[in-house]
């Protein structure tokens, strides 16, 4: 499996986790508001989708992969509850074990780290997760 593939099985993973936990529907709605592009006039909170990093780290005929996921969460509420919120439901939606891919395992899962933060228009809350995800799928 190449780092593109193990990289498209992981989004669809993370997309699928974070749709299907409970506690991050109840931060962002059901479904949860998860969005590559949101809508021009989006429902706050809502979360998009950032940057991946995939890269091959395997040796010696092992095929692993080191994902590095970042995830942007939008908030109008007046302070950082509600991100903090939404941030905490994600982490343990990622880390709870709820990644289900199909052509490899999963070896870690691990929050790098959280940001919050002011966006330009003075009344948007910016939070960003950054998350790295190792892979391995057995030669064969």
């Amino acid at each position: 499996m190449s780092d593109v593939q193990s990289a498209i099985e992981v989004s669809k993973a993370v997309h699928a986790a974070l749709s299907n936990d409970m506690g991050v529907q109840a931060v962002l709605g059901t479904p949860p508001r998860l969005y590559d592009h949101p809508p021009a006039d989006p429902i706050f909170p809502y979360l998009t989708y950032g940057p991946m990093r995939s890269e091959d780290i395997g040796a010696d005929g092992a095929v692993i992969c080191a994902h590095t996921q970042t995830l942007h969460i939008w908030s109008r509420y007046a302070g950082r509850a509600q991100v903090m919120e939404v941030l905490a439901a994600v982490t343990m939606a990622i880390q709870s074990g709820g990644l289900a891919l199909e052509d490899a395992s999963l070896v870690r899962a691990q929050v790098s780290y959280t940001d919050i933060f002011r966006a330009p228009d003075g009344l948007t809350l910016h939070g960003l997760i950054r998350f790295s995800l190792t892979t391995d799928k057995e030669a064969g």
